[in-house]
């Protein structure tokens, strides 16, 4: 029984932590003269972009509602993101906030926010600005969980090392007990040998 719980408890650590390699989540910040953007973005383990939300503060800002797929023919843009700096390629990651996309791309050694906007101003080369990013941590339940299942790993190893004690099959209470004939058959029997 406890062996089938223990497999079960890796098997279920197994599937919680069936991400791709190196994939992780990073808090971003983007500080420019016109744009504020402040995104958590989700990256696989080939560095692509699979998730963003966050907002975009400034003219026609509004809440990141999803990334653009790849293939928007007026945008020059890979949607890569990477851990360490620069964060984004010169073609940079495509969302959409608000109404309108945007572009975040690093060129010149520094980072820009580009959108199309009536006076053409922030398109070409857009927003100079600010990029701050943090990795986060994996969640304290996955260091808990682990805890705890390296814990039962020694309390069974503990149990195996100390039982000793073979517990006998229970017999049924008919094939232990004697009728009061037989019982009183085998007394009789032993006074007799001893008389003898």
């Amino acid at each position: 029984m406890i062996r089938k719980l223990l497999f079960a408890a890796v098997g279920a650590l197994a599937l919680s932590l069936s991400v791709p390699a190196r994939a992780a989540t990073y808090v971003a910040s983007f500080d420019g003269s016109v744009f504020d953007v402040s995104a958590q973005i989700t990256t696989d383990g080939s560095d692509n972009i699979t998730a963003i939300s966050g907002a975009v503060a400034g003219i026609n800002g509004g809440p990141i509602s999803g990334l653009e797929p790849l293939g928007n023919p007026d945008w020059l843009y890979d949607n890569k993101f990477f851990s360490s700096g620069p964060h984004v390629s010169d073609l940079g990651i495509l969302f959409n906030a608000g109404l309108f996309l945007y572009n975040l791309y690093f060129e010149d050694s520094a980072y820009f926010l580009s959108t199309f906007n009536p006076d053409g101003s922030l398109w070409d080369p857009g927003d100079p600005g600010t990029l701050s990013v943090a990795q986060t941590p994996l969640p304290g339940a996955i260091w808990l969980f682990g805890s705890a299942l390296a814990g039962l790993t020694g309390l069974i190893a503990r149990r195996r090392r100390t039982s000793t004690y073979t517990p006998r099959p229970l017999r049924h209470r008919a094939e232990t007990t004697r009728s009061r004939s037989e019982r009183s058959g085998q007394l009789l029997g032993n006074l007799q040998r001893r008389s003898a």
